[in-house]
């Protein structure tokens, strides 16, 4: 059932009952036959015909309404294909490496798109597979203790290693231990080390905010001789952000100008999936430690207050990296009916409410079982294979439906709005195709609908890696989401497509007002789903959203040493984010506005709370909008 139809039916029978009691006003005597009178339908007849009216009109309003994106999602198809599609389930993965093995000092890549088969949930017969979305690197080393303290007694003349205007305040303090007793210094190639957020979402959104505003230096040193050892400081993007690249983004890759809307849907799916900082320039410092033990301390210009009392090595992950629930997959071959124009797409008939068709690659069609496979292109893409006249195309069509009961009985099971997927064969000029396939296989991604949601996580056992991956176990340390409907839908569809190609004057308000932020809201009320009340209170908390034109002297790696861009400031109601911190969404946002600028100009983001006051300015990012 179309989950929209009980409001579309609710609207038409409140619309006909108004009807009929102006009917009854203008015609007293042929109502009161009817049973009509002021107020009220006394005869449950007539009452059951205006309802099932109702009815009937409501699924036909349904369908002109979704009619209004024939136009758009073909558009958003070619230019954005991922607001067509439905969001997977997103996690979060662990590796636990093994200790000993002769490639394991040396470490081992874990190649992005990796492929990882859970645990299969309790009463069901498939387990679902993940990919990874970056490389992992894994070495025999673990974080044995965490702490946040004040300014460290035990490093003399701390002040050497700060940079001129800043000053250290507190420190995040990591000790590192091997875990098959060899020495630190034998790690051949460990220059950088990602570290996940592990702890509650509360934590750790202050942990990524504190870590990622607030740090200047590391200084690696043999724990407990600081004040004696010798001491090897990085000074120069000492740590850095990860997961936030093109080549590290969840969804399929999409044009590196629309980088920012990609972050901002993966932010909107799962905000925790970026709760990650990298230490790096590792490499001299632990190349003089003995031991196998060594502390990293990265001095922090703020004050670490409550987190202190709180954070630990729990809090602390290595070897993580977000994982999804999206597989490609070249279907065995499904049965047609040559007499209908649409075809639903079963991927797996044996197991069909496992698996679900994402997007369509490629389709083959065949006239008979023994004839040949006659290739099929999507109609709607950004680079046709084929332009021949005579050519073969496809098109997809995507419905809503609230899933029905299959089975799975599980009292927390949340209700879930499965994207079921049609597809047409046609011509170039999208009239249907009369070759009379009777059977078509797919290359596509598939996902396992809402079945990520059902893995009983134990954060050890969860993922199942390949034999060639010298890691003990591989777990779930935050559990699947609920997958997503496709974003476009509607006149959503639209305002999608507009908002991929605006200007920096969206985040102004006009004169006469005060810089409410509403345009931007507006933009960000896009991305959310119908039952995300967390995530919509923090766009809500938006309070304000400005652009003001800057001149700025630019880093060494733009083209020109000066330059005149756009400095955004965005103030956030933090009451509005449940006492986590809106740094990530502020991260993401920095990202995205560089879209709405020329590649020839750049963007400076300031951060702000109302409660708090700044909490960041990012350094110019280079503009990603196309400039003729």
């Amino acid at each position: 059932m179309d989950p929209r139809l009980l409001d579309y039916y609710s609207r038409e029978l409140l619309y006909i009952r108004e009807l009929a009691m102006e009917f009854a006003a203008a015609h007293p005597k042929i109502a009161r036959r009817l049973g009509m009178h002021a107020g009220e339908i006394g005869d449950p007849y007539v009452e059951r015909l205006l309802q099932s009216s109702a009815f009937v009109t409501a699924r036909a309003q349904i369908r002109l309404d979704d009619a209004f994106p024939e136009f758009t999602l073909p558009l958003l198809q070619t230019v954005y294909p991922n607001y067509t599609c439905p969001t997977p389930s997103i996690a979060v993965a662990r590796f636990f490496p093994l200790a000993q093995g002769k490639h394991a000092v040396n470490g081992t890549v874990v190649p992005r798109g990796t492929a990882f088969p859970s645990r299969i949930p309790d009463g069901e017969l498939t387990a679902c597979e993940f990919r990874s979305s970056q490389d992992v690197t894994l070495f025999p080393l673990e974080i044995v203790q965490a702490r946040l303290t004040g300014i460290p007694p035990d490093i003399p003349m701390l002040d050497r290693y700060v940079p001129a205007g800043r000053t250290a305040h507190g420190a995040l303090r990591l000790r590192l231990r091997t875990t098959n007793g060899a020495s630190i210094a034998n790690l051949a190639g460990l220059d950088r080390l990602p570290v996940y957020l592990s702890g509650d979402e509360t934590t750790a959104s202050h942990l990524f905010e504190l870590i990622h505003a607030a740090g200047v230096v590391t200084v690696i040193g043999v724990p407990g001789e600081f004040a004696t050892g010798t001491l090897h400081a990085v000074t120069r993007d000492a740590v850095v952000h990860e997961a936030l690249e093109p080549e590290q983004s969840l969804l399929p890759a999409v044009p590196r100008k629309f980088h920012g809307h990609n972050l901002l849907q993966e932010y909107f799916a799962c905000p925790a999936r970026f709760w990650f900082f990298t230490l790096t320039g590792l490499a001299k410092g632990l190349a003089s430690i003995a031991g196998n033990e060594a502390e990293i301390v990265l001095l922090l210009e703020r004050p670490v207050d409550r987190l202190a009392e709180t954070v630990d090595a729990s809090h602390f992950a290595l070897f993580c990296t977000p994982v999804i629930n999206l597989f490609p997959r070249r279907t065995d071959r499904l049965d047609l009916d040559p007499d209908r124009q649409s075809h639903r797409l079963v991927p797996v008939p044996a197991a069909s409410s496992d698996y679900a068709v994402h997007s369509v690659q490629a389709a083959w069609g065949q006239v008979s079982e023994d004839s040949e496979a006659l290739r099929f292109y999507p109609l709607h893409a950004s680079v046709g294979e084929s332009t021949s006249r005579g050519a073969r195309y496809f098109t997809i069509r995507r419905e809503p439906n609230r899933a029905e009961e299959d089975g799975r009985h599980y009292g927390t099971r949340r209700p879930f709005t499965e994207t079921r997927t049609f597809i047409s064969l046609v011509d170039r000029d999208e009239q249907p195709n009369t070759e009379r396939i009777h059977y078509l296989s797919l290359e596509a991604l598939l996902t396992n609908r809402d079945l990520p949601c059902l893995i009983p996580c134990d954060g050890r056992r969860d993922l199942f890696p390949h034999k060639s991956i010298p890691a003990e176990s591989v777990g779930l340390v935050r559990a699947p989401t609920m997958p997503r409907p496709p974003l476009a839908s509607g006149e959503r569809a639209w305002q999608l497509y507009g908002q991929l190609n605006l200007g920096y004057m969206t985040f102004d308000e006009p004169p006469d007002r005060p810089a409410t932020g509403d345009a931007l809201r507006r933009l960000l009320r896009l991305y959310l789903s119908e039952d995300a009340a967390v995530l919509r209170r923090q766009v809500e908390a938006l309070r304000s959203a400005t652009a003001t034109p800057v001149n700025r002297r630019l880093p060494p790696h733009f083209p020109q040493p000066f330059g005149r861009g756009i400095e955004c400031t965005l103030t956030f109601d933090e009451s509005g984010f449940d006492g986590m911190s809106p740094y990530t969404l502020g991260l993401v946002l920095e990202r995205y506005v560089a879209r709405h600028v020329s590649e020839r100009s750049f963007t400076t983001t300031v951060l702000c709370s109302t409660q708090r006051g700044r909490l960041t300015h990012w350094p110019p990012r280079a503009g990603t909008r196309g400039a003729a």
